[in-house]
C-alpha cells in the first residue's frame, strides 16, 4: 500500500476555500505539479552551472543538516582548552593514559541466548586483551569489586530483550563499567551484524588496532570517547592494519571493524577499507560517577528530552 502525500500548510491554505472536493484536489494537483517543475528546472540550471567554466569556482550550495544547524551550547570544547586538560589529568582514565595496560572482562545477563554468546565472541576479537566469564548469579557489584582486585580496566555487561514483534531475546543494551572507580557508561544497543551476516567481510587478525574516534566535541563526548579509549591499547600495530572507529552523529555511536586494503600497483588506485565486523550502534541513556550502584549512585548525565530542549542541540 502506498502511502500519499499530505499536502503541506501552504498548499492547504491556498485550496481550503474551494468547496467541491474534486475541484480541491485539481487545483492541489495543479500545484504540486508546478512546484515538480519548478525544481526540475533548478536541477538542471545547478548542472548547467557545474559544467560551465566560467562558474566553476563559484562557491557550491551546502545543504542544510542537523549538524551544520547544530545549536551552540557551553559544553562544546574549544581546540586548546585549558580547564579541561587539567580535568583529563586527573579524571579516572588518567592511568590508562599513562601506559596501563587495558585489562577488559566480558560477561552477559542471566541465562544468555546464542545472538548474545556470537556478539560476544565478536568483541572478545574486537577488543585485545579482553575476557569472558560466564555471569551466573553474581551482581554487579560484587563483579566491579573482585574484577577490580585481580587487575582488570574495563567490565562490559551486555543485555538482551525482545524486539517489537519478535520471538528472539536479541541484543539491546551495554554497560560499560571502568575500574575501580568508575564512571559507569548505559548504552541502548541496536542494529547488531556480526561477521558472518556481513558480504565479503575480511577476518581479524591478532594486531592491536588502530582507534578512531570521531566528532565527540562536548564535555560529555570527551568523556565517553576516554571511555572508549580505555578498551584498546595505546600502541596500535599498523603492520596488521586493523582499524576500529567509533563515530558519533546526533548522539548515535556507530562503531566499525575495518582493515585497510592497499593496491598492488601504484597507478593512482586509493586505499580502500574491507569491514571485519561486528558493527552495531549505541546511545548513551546514562553515566554514573563511580562503579554501579542502581540505590545510591550519583548520575552525572540521563538521557531526557528536556535536558536538550531542541532537535538542534546534543548531548555528544
Amino acid at each position: 500500500m502506498v502511502k500519499k502525500k499530505l499536502p503541506s500548510e501552504e498548499d492547504r491554505a491556498a485550496t481550503k476555500h474551494i468547496g467541491n472536493k474534486a475541484k480541491r484536489q485539481e487545483v492541489y494537483d495543479r500545484i504540486k505539479k508546478q512546484k515538480k517543475a519548478i525544481k526540475k528546472a533548478k536541477k538542471e540550471q545547478r548542472k548547467k552551472d557545474a559544467e560551465d567554466p566560467e562558474k566553476k569556482d563559484l562557491p557550491k550550495q551546502v545543504p542544510r543538516t542537523l549538524e551544520n544547524m547544530r545549536e551552540a551550547d557551553e559544553t562544546i570544547m574549544e581546540s586548546e582548552d585549558e580547564e579541561i586538560r587539567r580535568d583529563e589529568e586527573e579524571d579516572e582514565f588518567r592511568k590508562y593514559f599513562d601506559g596501563e595496560p587495558p585489562r577488559t572482562i566480558i560477561t552477559t545477563n542471566n541465562h544468555p541466548s546464542k545472538p548474545l554468546i556470537e556478539l560476544v565472541k565478536s568483541l572478545l576479537v574486537l577488543i585485545p586483551g579482553s575476557y569472558y566469564y560466564s555471569r551466573r548469579n553474581y551482581n554487579i557489584k560484587d563483579i566491579c569489586k573482585w574484577a577490580g582486585e585481580r587487575g582488570f580496566t574495563n567490565l562490559i555487561i551486555l543485555g538482551q530483550g525482545l524486539q517489537l514483534g519478535g520471538h528472539k531475546k536479541l541484543p539491546c543494551s551495554m554497560l560499560l563499567i571502568h575500574l575501580p572507580e568508575g564512571p559507569t557508561l548505559h548504552f541502548r544497543l541496536s542494529s547488531v551484524k556480526l561477521p558472518d551476516q556481513i558480504k565479503n567481510h575480511a577476518r581479524a587478525t591478532k594486531h592491536k588496532p588502530e582507534l578512531i574516534l570521531n566528532n565527540f566535541t562536548t564535555r560529555l563526548g570527551q568523556r565517553v570517547s576516554r571511555a572508549f579509549s580505555s578498551l584498546f591499547p595505546q600502541d596500535p600495530q599498523f603492520t596488521g592494519r586493523r582499524v576500529v572507529t567509533f563515530h558519533c552523529q546526533r548522539d548515535y555511536v556507530f562503531v566499525r571493524h575495518h582493515r585497510y586494503i592497499f593496491p598492488d600497483d601504484k597507478q593512482g588506485e586509493k586505499a580502500r577499507l574491507q569491514e571485519i565486523g561486528p558493527k552495531f550502534t549505541l546511545k548513551l541513556k546514562s553515566m554514573q560517577a563511580g562503579t554501579f550502584d542502581s540505590s545510591r549512585g550519583e548520575y552525572e548525565w540521563i538521557h531526557k528530552k528536556e535536558n536538550l530542549g531542541s532537535k538542534k542541540k546534543f548531548a555528544l
